[in-house]
């Protein structure tokens, strides 16, 4: 009986845990710490190989490399001051957050979405505030 119960508790752990990973996928806080540093090259290693991006007038698909020199651009022009996270949350492998990016030139509303990791989606928006 014994055995049983073990072979049933081990069972269901072994199947749990999987389950528990998947629920709790989160936009990682690196990208986090990169957006509150500004830190265009380390949010380059989080980008999709294609990354959809709304920066300044540029609202298209572009490759890893063409986003990082747009990203790179707006940090240089729009020195950030501080990220505050306002929101993040997860659906099946995507995860999102929503902050404000404060900057020397003003406030923006940004907009992240990953999957497996990487950024799929990039929003820096001014912001209404």
């Amino acid at each position: 009986m014994k055995t049983i119960n073990f072979f049933l508790l081990y069972t269901f752990l072994f199947c749990a845990i999987p389950l528990a990973d998947a629920q709790t996928v989160e936009v990682p806080s690196n990208i986090i710490a990169a957006l509150n540093d500004g830190d265009a090259s380390q949010l380059s290693s989080y980008l999709n190989t294609n990354v959809e991006l709304v920066i300044d007038n540029k609202n298209d698909v572009f490759s890893r490399q063409q986003a990082t020199g747009i990203i790179a651009d707006f940090f240089r022009k729009n020195r950030v001051t501080n990220f505050q996270l306002l929101h993040k949350g997860n659906k099946d492998a995507a995860s999102f957050a929503i902050g404000v990016l404060k900057t020397s030139t003003g406030s923006f509303r940004v907009y992240v979405l990953t999957r497996k990791n990487e950024i799929q989606q990039l929003r820096i928006e001014p912001s209404n505030d």
